[in-house]
């Protein structure tokens, strides 16, 4: 009988407990009208179908947005026979927000992540989309956040 109280009792106050997304699109009084690419890359379109699932259509707060972002990675350190044995990529994204004033306001936000090399280029190449989308997801959670107090 104690189990099935406390169970219930531990049910209840778990669901009840108010949870909700920080960040969803029904939260953000942020209607994005247009967002334009500077470039036609995978990246700038990733980016872009993930903006669009933040935009409530019903908010007053109408924004356009240009966005541009560029992926780099570079060699940091080599090993005795010069190979390259560690790699830092980073992810940088210039946007211009323009608002229903025609105020615009730039940002560039940079994310960057170190990581060692696999003699296995398939796991590398695996290993390298994972760290991207990671990289992705912090640079979208801070530009939220940003559009958010606008």
């Amino acid at each position: 009988m104690k189990k099935i109280t406390f169970t219930l009792i531990l049910f209840l106050m778990l669901t009840s407990c108010g949870y909700k997304a920080l960040y969803s699109n029904k939260n953000l009084n942020l209607n994005i009208i247009k967002i334009e690419k500077i470039k036609k890359n995978k990246l700038n379109l990733t980016i872009e179908k993930r903006l669009n699932n933040f935009s409530n259509k019903q908010a007053l707060n109408k924004i356009s947005l240009k966005i541009d972002a560029e992926k780099e990675i570079k060699v940091v350190s080599k090993n005795m026979q010069g190979n390259p044995s560690r790699y830092q990529m980073i992810i940088k994204l210039n946007i211009d927000i323009i608002d229903d004033q025609n105020k615009k306001i730039n940002k560039n936000i940079t994310q960057d992540f170190s990581y060692n090399t696999n003699s296995n280029r398939f796991t590398l190449s695996q290993y390298e989309i994972e760290i991207e989308e990671v990289l992705i997801n912090k640079i979208i959670d801070e530009l939220i956040k940003d559009l958010s107090k606008l």
